[in-house]
């Protein structure tokens, strides 16, 4: 392209004008290619691409300078004085310049395409290169720039581009000179493609991927397309040159040819290898061509769609996946090849399948860790317009429109239709060679019309061999029709609401949720309930989690060394989301919640089920590859927690196969909560993969009353008093509430013991707001009887009370009895009642003791390790297991109800010589902290908590499931806590 004609000969300022004209989306640049790094002819080729003659990096210090307005500028900038450094790529965010904008779907720029603020920053970068010419072309690379840059060599014009995440090149040649030379680029906050990428994540800008030069010759192969299919067909077709091919198989040329411009090389390859997740077997294609040797990986497997089925190399399979953003607290949007090899290593490991890669292309390296790891990617293009459901409402001539499907203003107007159509463009021609890359996705959240159904015929004209996805396809402003998109798709669907939406009338395509189980803070808790739905119809494709890590960054380190992390409304932002960028699997170092250990054991490769005759069987969830080839099996069988016997489990297990196998051990007669639990290994790394535990035998557990004289009752109109042995009980007639607890003179209780109905909210707790409306947190106490008796050799106290505060009727009444023996044990039962449609449902009911802090030593019988809930214990199984107090709390970056424990036969709590232990038949949830939770519910970050200097039990009858209703259904009802009326019992130990 002649620049020169582009725009009449001036300053550098004057050229800065395209990022406002909306049929603009680069200027100067190569036509997109596929992605690949030439090496120089015979030299030794390698996967690393930075051993290739023919690579420059230009990563590094870079001058910088930022200015708050585009209109600062001066105008002859690429002279300027330059203000200091940068490190290329980042954001410039990270480094002080500008603030961070966390927003999830209003636009932060108001709505004025293709116009953007006058005030739009910039960063102006330069660095110097050092060029002689060698007869090659010096091509310049940027793998991703926020939001468009401008690039001028030594002082002229060389180019302009937008899309953040595309790889752009400009051939600078022309404009070097020998010598030294300056290179500069600057860089816009805000473009007319901001409005086409109003993805959810912060608002950062800058170079933030790897910018390089390539030397290359003047005539070279500019693309290629590979195509290899399950069936062993090959076939490789140039552009721009004519190539050489050898195909090796570890090592074993196994293949030569040609190919030429219109003259495409095919073969066929009997009993070719095939590529999959399970197995991602590559074979290595050596391309020469013009002086330039290019190492390719090439994949054998076939994608379709079968009467409404998904298959991959002719088999219906599952994709159990995540949803993934560029966001690390150190460089942003920046990801090393090490950290996404972290990133995709870890997923592996929670038995993870698939990513999608949300909302927009990820760095080329990232695909081809995925072919090389195992991974199927969905790709999506650079494509959200999620603001227009604000926009729309604000319009005056659209009022009378359907508000629901306003979604698609934006991506509906003629002004975006050609820059759309380019983006999915850049999205299959960078991509199309990678076998990892199954699903095409046309963007994320557009909303439907007809230039995203013209999107999907681009993508579908570019590439035939993969389906085309988009879950917008729902919402329309002018009807469009959708056939043309392959994959139907929901995001946060009920399980129940998705069998229903399987069977709707006309629709026959494979279903998947592209997005579910939403991970934001204390989460999620429907992962199980999901994944039976996904296995119960062979139309289901699975499912991928929203999302991966909490976008978060550091503001300070506290005086301990933690790192305090900041989100939405941290950074001066006028307009934010709060919190809900902190919604992943793991903290934003990587460092995984316990849902994301959730997720890998329901994701788990194999699952075991008991046999009426007491044998197990085994059950293979993959779809190619024999279970026994990479994972070991153990078992354990645990009677009342402690360890019984172990062993291992030798079993051969056919890809969706079905084994036996017997343990005689298991068959022996049990009396207490027998459990037996196998354990699947990696047979390389000896790391565990998954395991299943079953049920032996259930505890019957007698009442056996101590031989000792009844306790002593006195009652005053105030209170009751029970003297028993060594302990002795007060009860406050007047509130309801065991004011002292005292064992040998000293009084166990630091506060009154208290029924509770209120726990910190989580992020799924989207009723919150109800249970203070109600008084949950703080409510008064109404008593309408109390009575005692001594009655069987015990001291019986009863007391009827309700809770309630201002405004509404009580939200609940309960029915206590403390049932106090001669030996000082206590059991308390108690019945709750509610008629008040207040809230939706109660977070728990339950009571609660402050005892000294002292007593930091935790044991327990019940669902361990990891925290759990009645709809998250999947990763959790029952067991003896011990603690600190200090250590029984999960650090969201929010603070939240945490580290409860579901399924509980005993718990003791000890420490200077005293303990308190709490047993129920019937199985409870606990936790114990340092925390309050009204210290959790107050506080907006981790590391502003404050101990409460007491060691805070809390010990409950139920305790609602947490769900994923952050962004995502209701909690499913057989998780809340029972009402009208719910009752339960403890009893209690004093020591």
């Amino acid at each position: 392209m002649d620049l020169t004609k582009i725009s009449a000969p001036g300053s550098p300022k004057s050229f800065l004008s395209f990022h406002e004209n909306a049929e603009i989306s680069a200027v100067g640049a190569l036509p997109p290619r596929a992605y690949f790094i030439p090496f120089a002819d015979g030299q030794a080729l390698s996967a690393d691409r930075t051993a290739s003659d023919r690579f420059e990096s230009l990563n590094g210090a870079w001058d910088f300078s930022y200015y708050d307005s585009v209109v600062d500028l001066p105008d002859d900038f690429t002279k300027a004085a330059f203000g200091g450094f940068i490190e290329v790529p980042s954001n410039w965010q990270l480094h002080g310049f500008d603030s961070p904008q966390y927003t999830n779907v209003r636009y932060p720029i108001p709505y004025d395409p293709p116009f953007v603020p006058d005030d739009d920053p910039v960063g102006v970068y330069r660095r110097k290169y050092t060029y002689m010419p060698d007869g090659l072309r010096r091509i310049i690379v940027f793998e991703g720039a926020d939001s468009c840059l401008y690039l001028f060599v030594n002082g002229a014009f060389a180019g302009y581009t937008q899309v953040s995440h595309r790889m752009t090149e400009f051939d600078v040649t022309d404009l070097l000179r020998p010598g030294e030379n300056d290179v500069v680029c600057a860089v816009l906050k805000w473009c007319d493609g901001t409005y086409l990428e109003d993805q959810d994540k912060f608002r950062l800008s800058g170079i933030f991927r790897d910018v390089y030069m390539l030397s290359r010759p003047g005539k070279r192969l500019e693309n290629y397309r590979i195509i290899s299919d399950m069936h062993g067909n090959f076939s490789f077709s140039a552009v721009g040159a004519r190539c050489e091919l050898d195909l090796f198989d570890g090592g074993e040329l196994i293949l030569s040819g040609e190919a030429d411009e219109g003259r495409a090389f095919t073969a066929k390859i009997g009993g070719a290898k095939l590529w999959s997740a399970e197995k991602p077997y590559l074979y290595d294609l050596v391309i020469r061509s013009e002086g330039e040797t290019v190492l390719e990986k090439v994949g054998f497997r076939t994608v379709s769609v079968e009467n409404g089925v998904f298959r991959l190399n002719g088999k219906k399979i599952k994709l159990l996946g995540v949803n993934r953003h560029d966001s690390y607290p150190d460089t942003g949007f920046y990801a090393s090849r090490e950290k996404m090899l972290r990133d995709l290593t870890m997923m592996k490991s929670f038995n993870v399948n698939a990513v999608r890669t949300s909302h927009y292309p990820n760095a080329p390296e990232f695909y081809r860790l995925c072919d090389e790891l195992g991974l199927y990617v969905i790709d999506e293009a650079d494509l959200e317009t999620h603001g227009s459901i604000y926009v729309y409402g604000s319009m005056r001539e659209n009022s009378g429109k359907n508000m629901r499907d306003s979604i698609a203003y934006v991506a509906g107007s003629e002004i975006f239709r050609g820059a759309i159509l380019w983006r999915e463009t850049l999205l299959v021609t960078r991509d199309i060679n990678r076998p990892s890359v199954i699903i095409w996705s046309l963007g994320n959240e557009c909303g439907w019309s007809e230039t995203m159904r013209l999107a999907a015929l681009t993508v579908k004209e570019l590439d035939k061999t993969r389906p085309v996805h988009y879950e917008s396809i729902h919402l329309s402003l002018d009807g469009t029709p959708n056939g043309d998109i392959d994959v139907f798709s929901t995001m946060y669907t009920h399980p129940d609401e998705m069998t229903r939406r399987l069977s709707d009338a006309g629709e026959t395509r494979p279903f998947i949720l592209c997005e579910y189980s939403h991970a934001m803070g204390n989460g999620p808790g429907d992962l199980e309930d999901h994944f039976r739905v996904f296995m119960s119809s062979d139309r289901f494709i699975g499912g991928l989690v929203w999302e991966w890590c909490d976008h978060a960054l550091p503001t300070g380190t506290t005086e301990s060394g933690e790192t305090a992390y900041g989100y939405g409304g941290d950074f001066g932002e006028t307009v934010h989301d709060g919190n809900f960028c902190c919604d992943g699997l793991c903290y934003p170092d990587r460092t995984p919640h316990t849902g994301l250990r959730e997720l890998g054991q329901v994701y788990r490769p194999v699952r075991v089920s008991r046999k009426e005759d007491g044998s197990f069987v085994f059950r293979s969830t993959l779809y190619f590859s024999e279970a026994s080839e990479s994972l070991s099996c153990r078992y354990e069988i645990t009677d009342d927690g402690r360890a019984v016997s172990e062993g291992t489990v030798p079993f051969s297990l056919p890809p969706e196969g079905v084994c036996e196998v017997t343990v005689p051990e298991a068959c022996a007669g049990f009396s207490s909560d027998a459990f037996i639990r196998f354990i699947f290994e990696n047979k390389e790394t000896g790391a565990q993969v998954c395991f299943d535990q079953l049920r032996l035998s259930e505890a019957k557990r007698p009442a056996v009353r101590p031989s000792v004289p009844a306790p002593v009752l006195a009652a005053s109109p105030l209170s009751f008093e029970v003297t028993a042995g060594d302990a002795r009980f007060v009860f406050d007639r007047r509130r309801a509430k065991m004011t002292v607890i005292e064992k040998n003179g000293v009084n166990v209780l630091e506060k009154p013991m208290t029924f509770n109905f209120f726990r910190a909210p989580t992020d799924n707790d989207v009723m919150r707001s109800d249970w203070y409306d109600v008084f949950l947190d703080n409510p008064v106490t109404k008593v309408y009887e109390t009575s005692a008796e001594i009655s069987d050799g015990c001291a019986v106290i009863r007391s009827f009370q309700s809770y309630g505060r201002a405004v509404t009727a009580p939200f609940g009444r309960v029915r206590a009895e403390y049932r106090i023996d001669g030996a000082g044990s206590m059991t308390l039962s108690a019945s709750f009642e509610t008629d008040v449609v207040g809230t939706e449902y109660l977070p728990r009911f339950g009571v609660r003791l402050f005892a000294d802090k002292s007593l930091g030593k935790v044991s327990y019988l019940g669902y361990g390790p990891f925290e759990s809930y009645a709809d998250k214990h999947e990763a959790s199984y029952f067991g003896e297991f011990s603690s600190e107090a200090s250590l029984m709390y999960e650090p969201y970056l929010k603070p939240q109800e945490n580290s409860s424990h579901f399924g509980t036969k005993r718990l003791s709590v000890t420490g200077g010589g005293r303990g308190i232990t709490i047993t129920s038949e019937s199985g409870f949830s606990f936790n114990v902290s340092e925390y309050t939770e009204e210290e959790l519910a107050s506080k907006r970050h981790r590391h502003e908590l404050e101990k409460s200097g007491y060691t805070v039990i809390c010990a409950d009858f139920f305790m609602a499931g947490v769900g994923s209703g952050s962004c995502g259904p209701r909690l499913d009802k057989k998780y809340r806590v029972p009402v009208p009326r719910c009752e339960g019992t403890l009893t209690f130990e004093f020591f």
